[in-house]
C-alpha cells in the first residue's frame, strides 16, 4: 500500500498498478484512500491484467534500444526520448486489455468496475476538449476516447467532435479496426494481438522494429477464456 498520488496529468488516475513486469517480478500496489470494496475491484483488476499477460501471453509494449553498431539507430532512438512513449504504449496494453477484462470480472465475480469507470469517465471529461498536447498524448487520448466508447457510452456527450485534431481521429479509427473485435468471448491469441497491435502503431507512423513486447512467452495460449479457472483469480483475492 502506497500514499495517494498523482500521475499524468491527462491520464486516468490508477488507485492500483502493478510494477516489475519486465523484470518477471509482479508486484500489485494501491493507494490507501480505497475503501474496502474499492480496494478488492482495484486489485481484482490488476489480477486479471496478470492473468492476461501471464496466461494468455497478452504482454505489454516498450521502445526497442536499438543495437549501438547501428548508429543512426541510436542518435534517432534519443532524438525521439522527449515523446510521451510511457503514457502511450502504457495505454495501448491497458486498453486492450480492458476490453476484456472488465466483462471478465462481471460475467465470472460480478465486479461491475465502477470505480474504473468512474476515474475514465473523469480522466476523459477533463482532457476531451484538451488539443495542446505532444503527438504521442494525442493518439493515447483517440485510444481513450474508443475505451469509452466501448465501457461507457457515445463520447459526443462528454466532448466536441468537431474540435478534435487529426491524430486523435487517426488513433480512434485504429483501434476500432484493430481492437474491435477484443471481447471476454473472444481473447486474442499471443501473435493476433502483437500483430494488432504493430499495426495499429504502423498505422500512426510508426516502424514496427522500434518496439517489442515483454515479458519474454514461450508459448501462445489461444482463444479460448473457459481455459481460465475461475480459482486463478479466486485464489488470490481470496487472501485479501
Amino acid at each position: 500500500m502506497i500514499p495517494h498520488r498523482k500521475c499524468h496529468p491527462s491520464d486516468e488516475e490508477h488507485p492500483a498498478t502493478t510494477l516489475g513486469l519486465t523484470l518477471q517480478k509482479p508486484t500489485i500496489q494501491f493507494v490507501d484512500s480505497l475503501n474496502r470494496l474499492q480496494r478488492i475491484e482495484a486489485i481484482a483488476h490488476e489480477l486479471v491484467h496478470l492473468l492476461l499477460v501471464y496466461r494468455f501471453g497478452l504482454g505489454v509494449i516498450g521502445r526497442r534500444i536499438p543495437p549501438q553498431r547501428t548508429g543512426q539507430e541510436v542518435f534517432s532512438y534519443f532524438l525521439s526520448m522527449d515523446k510521451d512513449w510511457i503514457y502511450l504504449l502504457g495505454q495501448v496494453a491497458n486498453t486492450v486489455h480492458h476490453l476484456i477484462l472488465i466483462d471478465y470480472l462481471k460475467e465470472e465475480y460480478g465486479i461491475e468496475s465502477s470505480l474504473h469507470r468512474r476515474l475514465l469517465h473523469h480522466s476523459f471529461c477533463t482532457t476531451a476538449n484538451d488539443n495542446d498536447r505532444d503527438k504521442e498524448s494525442l493518439y493515447a487520448k483517440g485510444l481513450i476516447a474508443f475505451e469509452y466508447e466501448r465501457l461507457i457510452g457515445k463520447v459526443d456527450k462528454v466532448m466536441n467532435s468537431f474540435c478534435q485534431t487529426e491524430l486523435f481521429w487517426e488513433a480512434y479509427g485504429s483501434a476500432q479496426k484493430h481492437f474491435g473485435g477484443y471481447t471476454f468471448q473472444s481473447i486474442p491469441t499471443r501473435f493476433s494481438y502483437e500483430e494488432n497491435i504493430l499495426s495499429f502503431l504502423e498505422g500512426l507512423g510508426y516502424q514496427r522494429q522500434d518496439f517489442m513486447f515483454f515479458p519474454e512467452v514461450t508459448c501462445d495460449y489461444g482463444f479460448n477464456p473457459e481455459g481460465v479457472s475461475k480459482q486463478d483469480v479466486i485464489g488470490k483475492i481470496g487472501g485479501i
